[in-house]
């Protein structure tokens, strides 16, 4: 999976890149691991698609990278995530420890039972659920809420 960033990945998104099923281009679109079929992918990912697309902050859509899990607990149906990893200017993987307190994750579609329909998951809580969700507009506003607590910190400015 090659490193692009989010902006750069809506852009391929809304423009058709990712709707083939097959392997190579749900692997391109950043699909890392699956428990499910290969040709349930693109669906999946049109869905958390929708999503991120909408997403505004810069902080967000220019330094870091999405990626997509299929996640297979031991106890419970098979759910999706997508997750946020910070990358470099120069779109190199960030070092470990700004990798560790900038990292989150938004699973999707909780088969838990739960009310919420999303959880958002930080590395700056050792990757415990930080955040619940009932909707998009509600992950968006999260979403929002992290780049500037991101941004804040002056340590955590991803260098070239």
């Amino acid at each position: 999976m090659k490193n692009i960033t989010v902006r750069e990945w809506i852009e391929k998104f809304n423009h058709g890149e990712f709707d083939n099923e097959d392997f190579e281009t749900q692997c391109a679109a950043g699909w890392y691991d699956w428990f499910c079929s290969t040709k349930t992918l693109a669906k999946k990912l049109k869905k958390m698609g929708n999503i991120i697309k909408d997403i505004k902050n810069d902080y967000i859509l220019d330094n870091f990278r999405v990626w997509f899990k299929n996640n297979c607990p031991c106890s419970y149906p098979l759910y999706d995530d997508f997750r946020f990893e910070p990358i470099k200017e120069n779109k190199e993987d960030a070092d470990d420890d700004v990798r560790n307190r900038l990292y989150f994750g938004v699973q999707c579609g909780h088969p838990y039972g739960s009310d919420y329909m999303y959880e958002i998951f930080t590395g700056r809580y050792g990757y415990d659920i930080e955040f619940k969700c009932k909707n998009k507009k509600e992950v968006l506003q999260v979403i929002d809420q992290l780049a500037k607590d991101f941004e804040k910190e002056k340590h955590t400015v991803i260098k070239k």
